[in-house]
This record gives C-alpha cells, sequence and structure tokens, in this order.
C-alpha cells in the first residue's frame, strides 16, 4: 500500500474512534448541538493575479490541490461535501482548486439541470459508485482514486506538505460576450527536474442558482460553485513537457461561451496530470473588462 494510503486508513480509525466516542458521551439537552439545513453560500472573493504575473520571472511555488467533486441535483448528501470544500478554500486560499462535476447519476441533465455529457464521461471513467465522491489530485488513497468525503482532509493534508517542481501561469479574458482568449504557461522551477504528462483545461462556473435535494429537503434556490461547463482542450488534454529550471510551454486557446453562462462568474481552471497525480493546478477568472 501506498504511503498516502497508510495516512489515509489512520485518519479512517480516528474518524471511527471519534464518532464511537461521541456516541457514547450523555449530552444535556440543552448543549446538543442543532443540525441546521446546510445552504452552500457563495465563496468569499479571492485576490486574482494581474497579468504582470504571467511574465514574471520564475520562482518556487507551493502545490496547489484539484478536487474533482462528483456531485448531483438529487444527491441528498452532496450540500455536505460542498460545505467541506469551501472550508478548505477558507482554510487554505488559492491551493484549493475545486471543480463539481455533474452527471446523469443523481442529476439533472442540461438544459433544464447541470448534467452533462462530458460529467458522464468522467463519471464512467472513474467508476463513481457513490456521491458525493472526490479525487484529490487523483491521488490513489489504497484503495483507488474516488474517496469518500470523510476522508478528503488526509489527502488534502498529505498533499499540501509536499512540493511540485512546476508553475502553471494562467491570462484569461473575454474578448467579445461568446469568446474568451485563454493563454496558459507551463514552467518547470527545479534544475534537474522533468514533468511529463497532460494539460487540461475547464471552463467552470459559480453562483449558479439552481435546484438541490438536501438531506430529505428540496431547496429551489440553492447556489452552485465551481461547476463543471466545458473542456477547452478536449476531455482528456493535450500532451505537455518540460525540463530544467525555466523551461516553459505556452498554449493558447479561444473557449466559446454559451448563452447560458454568466461570464462574471466563469473561471478557467488549468491542471498538469500524469499516470499517477495531478502534478498542479490553477484557477483563474475571466477577466471581462474588455467585454464589448
Amino acid at each position: 500500500m501506498t504511503k498516502i494510503g497508510n495516512i489515509l486508513l489512520a485518519g479512517l480509525a480516528c474518524c471511527t474512534m471519534a464518532a464511537v466516542m461521541a456516541a457514547c458521551s450523555n449530552i444535556d439537552e440543552d448543549e446538543r448541538l442543532i443540525e441546521v439545513e446546510p445552504v452552500v453560500k457563495p465563496d468569499e472573493p479571492v485576490v486574482e493575479e494581474t497579468d504582470s504575473v504571467y511574465d514574471a520571472p520564475v520562482a518556487v511555488v507551493p502545490r496547489a490541490v484539484l478536487i474533482e467533486d462528483h456531485t448531483g441535483q438529487k444527491c441528498p448528501n452532496c450540500p455536505e461535501a460542498a460545505k467541506l470544500i469551501h472550508d478548505f478554500q477558507q482554510q487554505y486560499g488559492n491551493r484549493i482548486v475545486p471543480v463539481a462535476i455533474h452527471s446523469e447519476a443523481q442529476g439533472i441533465m442540461e438544459p433544464q439541470g447541470l448534467g452533462t455529457p462530458l460529467g458522464n464521461t468522467y463519471d464512467n471513467n472513474w467508476s463513481i459508485k457513490f456521491k458525493p465522491a472526490g479525487l484529490i489530485s487523483r491521488v490513489d488513497g489504497g484503495d483507488g482514486v474516488v474517496m469518500d468525503k470523510t476522508v478528503w482532509i488526509y489527502a488534502l493534508q498529505y498533499l499540501l506538505a509536499q512540493d511540485t517542481p512546476l508553475d502553471i501561469r494562467v491570462k484569461a479574458k473575454t474578448t467579445d460576450e461568446q469568446t474568451a482568449d485563454i493563454d496558459i504557461k507551463i514552467i518547470c522551477t527545479r534544475e534537474g527536474a522533468a514533468v511529463s504528462g497532460k494539460l487540461q483545461v475547464w471552463l467552470t462556473e459559480d453562483n449558479i442558482v439552481a435546484q438541490q435535494d438536501s438531506m430529505g429537503t428540496h431547496l429551489a434556490s440553492y447556489v452552485h460553485n465551481h461547476v463543471l461547463r466545458a473542456a477547452v482542450n478536449g476531455t482528456w488534454g493535450e500532451d505537455v513537457s518540460v525540463s530544467g529550471m525555466a523551461d516553459s510551454r505556452e498554449f493558447h486557446y479561444k473557449a466559446t461561451i454559451s448563452d447560458a453562462w454568466k461570464p462574471e462568474n466563469l473561471a478557467v481552471v488549468a491542471f498538469v496530470y500524469n499516470n499517477d497525480e495531478v502534478v498542479q493546478a490553477k484557477r483563474k477568472t475571466l477577466d471581462i473588462k474588455n467585454t464589448q
């Protein structure tokens, strides 16, 4: 079993012990926690980089973690996972790159809902058997890459403590109401290092108000965030490799913005992955200042 697999198993043991101890405790009525309906509010705004960062000198950058949250509007436990991701963002900031992937399973397909054929493809590829289910930078937790939300934190802590030899820089802006220009730069930040894999570029959307089941309650106006909308450079991305200090590759894309999306709520998610993990990830909102 991998090192991270052992870490996750230890984490599960701790969760189990805590649950047993809590179940055996006597708590006065006035001291018990009251369960509140888990409605997720929009994420707090983050400070975005200026375009000058795109061409800044090479520097060591912290590793960011991609969370692929396989979810659905008919999944009653999925809002708990969304709240958990929001808490991770509050604690770790831009080092958390979340994407909510909706599909037909426990979902509602577009145009009525948020499920997409792209989401179905990813669900089928990872053989998603339950929701919410998460891939945490696609590392194997000892029982595969698909993880229950109860162990996400252990995978996160393990990965955030690691470094990465890769930097991803993104420039993204709308040129008109239906087109976005996206520039991606992949840079090796370590002498003697080499990274080879696939560059994947997605579009996501925040602040989508739509229905959601939640713990036996139907919510008509739930706020959905970081919803996967499109794969800009194909379902599985394209080849990329860099080696040696400051070696870089650049990519340029034009993405079509659907009439059903709000450009001011769109973001680009770019990440580089190989057969073992997501090496680095980056999220940047679209700059719409130049929209005509």
